[in-house]
């Protein structure tokens, strides 16, 4: 029997036909019979319409950016399509049952329930797993870091002042940049090292200055290559052209991080002796895990082993050298790293780390804008060539087992008024604002920090997995408007940027599509410079380590200031947070005469929203300060305050017939694989790991007080350096209050925080105090 479709065709007797045909075949059957109903006549293969093609939006990228550097629609798809990547590579990993001897039959051999605890239980091997393949993706990426330029010149302190006051530093004046294609492209591991590394711009222009990696400095993330070597159904990364063969001979690596050595080979920091068999961390699940069927005893006994080893990626991290028998731990290597770049001063003028740039993020001058900050941030350099036969010795310093002792050092070589005013080059010992915020950032770069790198890469990957994890729950990706979605958030960062540019001296904060947009901008480091410092005055910064408090008010400030500019609510979001952000900036005046702020308010309830998935407040660099007194006292003051603009975003809700917005909602722990039920959750609140123990530096909190962990030696914060911590006047587009080396809290004295944190003192715009 013809089909719909085709009787339009039928000439007039066919049709006839099919029509007596049609009748016959009613008849026959009998007429009490109740009727029968067809069955659906099957589509017509020749005239059906394939199922649409979901990968249609970014299999076949073709990247073209504009010549300013500012971020594309293709660029931002690429970009995403790099982070579903990493985001299934984690999820790949973790799930492997014996991966670095973890096993999951110390859960699943027990006499327990395998229920939502047993779940969390697994969760937290998979969190112990990534962590440890994290660690070794950042030891390969030293490796092809140090492999990719060997012709490198380390920087001189008396080239870079004379290039930098002459403004070439930061210009390109290469006759040919170094380019990444298929063939040339890292290993997806080393990728995601380097996508977190360039997402601390202001630390990756240091480390590019100073270890000669210039060429890369100039480099954009090679997004084209990239999105076609990661397949569009699987997101798996793929050698599509020879790249394993070329990663191997670069650096003697495997491409596979799971084929990479056992064994981590470890410098002795005393005796220099290379100690090949350090373990990543310790077996501890040699037993079959039989016996513990009481679930609170087995979770405590999972605690100890997955905590407790004495690896490399464990926290108490010990091992006896081979050669002199010195217990190597973090704090020696730290101590090593420490020494060993304070010879290369020494011997070869090179500046110790955090001591490059001014609070502006700019060497001297660039683009035609002068930081006059950067000769006094200089001063820790000439403190250590003044100490370098008393308290700051080299040798004295190398046989020191804690890096707390260094910073004891600093502090009696800061009270030696001699070695000051040797080091200042006059009569005065005092030391002025800016060398005291020198100091603070020389600190900051080694604590917590054994890599020869400005921060401890392995935390910054842990943090941006945060931002991965929504980007794959938001899924614009598979959207049918994903062109469009990625030119109004592009578009949306240009209003970001230009409150940023208007008000110097507040922290404007992005929600998740602006800071898409954002880091996209990073990944093209020199362009992204040199807009920033074209448009703010400063070199921008994007600093991953911001206290939740400070976060959540700067938050509030920038919802405010950009539906004044446009008169377009900033976070398109119901949730409980954003409604209650909402209501503390819409006055009562704007409601009452249907202001642009009461409108812009009113345009969201049209459909229900998932949290999960909405686009708010972008918080993966929210950390917990974790020794500051009055931390909790100003957290409770908040989440109060949110309480009662909640409570009337609730009541205005009512009162307009519409649900209000609820809160008890499950949320999705940024840690490996697990619900969490946090009825006062808040998007707002610093990544906090499963177990921050089953790391070797805790990414998800730091230290803010004077002389912490982390931070700057005694006398280098409070009035001495002024209220607001080292930003100060000036400190454009994020954070003059907010604190120095890493991202603190606010007030006299606040913000020495750090912990290797990186970046600039203000939190997403890196304030001028940027430490």
């Amino acid at each position: 029997m013809p089909s719909r479709l085709s009787k339009i065709f039928l000439s007039g007797k066919e049709k006839e036909a099919a029509a007596e045909a049609e009748h016959s075949i009613r008849s026959s059957s009998g007429s009490d019979a109740p009727p029968v109903y067809e069955e659906r006549e099957t589509l017509d293969p020749d005239n059906g319409l394939p199922p649409p093609d979901v990968t249609a939006g970014f299999s076949n990228l073709k990247i073209s950016s504009h010549g300013d550097g500012f971020p594309t629609s293709e660029e931002c798809i690429a970009h995403l399509k790099m982070l579903e990547c990493f985001y299934r590579l984690r999820q790949s990993v973790a799930s492997q049952d014996g991966l670095f001897g973890i096993r999951d039959d110390v859960i699943t051999a027990q006499n327990i329930p395998m229920d939502d605890k047993a779940s969390a239980l697994l969760a937290k091997l998979g969190e112990k797993r990534w962590a440890i393949y994290v660690q070794r993706a950042v030891d390969r990426f030293a490796s092809w870091w140090s492999a990719i330029a060997p012709e490198r010149h380390w920087a001189d302190r008396t080239q870079l002042a004379e290039y930098g006051k002459a403004d070439k530093i930061c210009r390109s004046r290469l006759s040919k940049d170094y380019a990444f294609d298929a063939a040339t492209l890292p290993p997806v591991d080393v990728l995601m090292v380097w996508h977190a590394f360039q997402l601390n711009p202001r630390c990756y222009l240091e480390d590019c200055l100073r270890q000669g990696r210039m060429k890369l400095w100039h480099l954009v993330m090679p997004f084209e290559a990239i999105a076609q070597s990661i397949n569009s159904t699987t997101f798996a990364y793929e050698d599509r052209a020879g790249a394993s063969t070329y990663f191997t001979e670069l650096t003697n690596r495997p491409w596979n991080n799971l084929d990479d050595e056992s064994h981590r080979a470890t410098k002795c920091p005393v005796c220099r002796t290379i100690n090949y068999k350090v373990p990543w961390t310790e077996d501890m699940f040699g037993g079959d895990g039989t016996g513990m069927n009481d679930l609170v005893h087995l979770e405590r006994e999972i605690d100890r082993m997955l905590s407790d080893g004495f690896g490399y990626c464990d926290q108490d991290f010990m091992y006896t050298c081979q050669s002199c028998e010195h217990h190597i731990t973090h704090d020696t290597l730290r101590i090593g790293r420490f020494v060993d770049d304070m010879k290369l001063l020494h011997d070869r003028n090179v500046p110790m780390k955090g001591t490059i740039l001014g609070v502006q993020g700019i060497p001297h001058k660039a683009y035609g804008v002068k930081d006059i900050t950067t000769e006094q941030i200089d001063m820790p350099n000439r403190m250590i060539i003044a100490g370098q036969s008393g308290a700051l010795a080299p040798a004295a310093l190398r046989d020191l087992h804690l890096f707390s002792t260094v910073r004891s050092q600093m502090e009696l070589a800061m009270l030696d008024k001699k070695l000051l005013r040797q080091a200042r080059g006059s009569l005065s010992s005092t030391l002025l604002r800016y060398e005291r915020v020198g100091i603070r950032k020389l600190m900051s770069r080694y604590w917590d920090n054994s890599s020869p790198f400005s921060l401890d890469l392995m935390s910054a990957v842990i943090r941006q997995g945060g931002f991965i994890e929504k980007m794959h729950n938001i899924n614009w990706l598979h959207s049918p408007a994903l062109p469009s979605t990625m030119n109004r958030l592009i578009t949306k960062y240009g209003h970001f940027m230009t409150i940023m540019r208007q008000n110097p001296l507040k922290m404007a904060v992005p929600t998740l599509d602006v800071d898409l947009a954002w880091h996209t901008h990073q990944l093209n480091p020199a362009q992204y410079m040199e807009y920033t410092v074209s448009q703010c005055r400063q070199f921008i910064d994007h600093d991953d380590k911001i206290a939740e408090v400070k976060l959540n008010d700067a938050f509030a400030w920038t919802s405010k200031a950009y539906t004044r500019l446009t008169g377009q609510p900033y976070s398109e979001c119901t949730c409980w947070y954003c409604e209650a952000i909402r209501e503390s900036h819409t006055s009562h005046a704007s409601r009452l005469f249907n202001g642009s702020s009461a409108q812009a308010a009113d345009m969201l309830h049209g459909s229900e929203q998932d949290p999960a998935k909405s686009v708010h407040i972008s918080a993966h660099n929210a950390v917990r300060p974790s020794d500051d007194e009055k931390y909790s006292t100003l957290s409770e003051k908040q989440a109060n305050e949110l309480e009662r603009h909640f409570q009337k975003a609730c009541d205005r809700a009512i009162k307009k017939g519409r649900r209000p917005p609820k809160r008890d909602d499950y949320y999705y722990s940024d840690a490996y694989g697990h619900v969490v039920y946090i009825p006062a959750y808040s998007p707002y609140v610093g990544y906090m790991p499963y177990m921050p123990m089953y790391y070797p530096v805790t990414p998800g909190c730091m230290a803010v007080g004077a002389g912490a962990a982390g931070n700057c030696c005694s006398g280098t914060c409070g009035a001495g350096v002024a209220a607001g911590g080292c930003a100060g006047a000036g400190a454009s587009c994020g954070g003059g209050s907010s604190g120095g080396c890493g991202g603190g809290s606010s007030g006299a004295g606040g913000g020495c925080g750090g912990g290797g944190g990186g970046g600039g003192g203000g939190g997403c715009g890196g304030g001028g105090g940027g430490c």
